[in-house]
């Protein structure tokens, strides 16, 4: 991953990270990958409020309807 831009927020604690959207996109995959899950299973899981680990439901916080796999 290039970082394409970083900054420090107002917050001491809290760095902001851009990417590229192929970078954010392949993380996102890879992420999937990891968990087993396709993006359909993981957004499915997210209609029904019912996430198959504690890691799939921060992976839709942090993915959900941002990318179309």
């Amino acid at each position: 991953m290039s970082v394409m831009e970083q900054w420090v927020t107002d917050h001491d604690d809290e760095t902001v990270i851009v990417v590229s959207a192929e970078e954010f996109r392949a993380a996102a995959e890879q992420a999937l990958d990891e968990l087993g899950l396709t993006y359909a299973e993981l957004e499915q899981q997210a209609r029904q409020r019912d996430f198959s680990s504690a890691q799939a439901h921060a992976l839709w916080v942090s993915i959900g309807g941002t990318v179309d796999l």
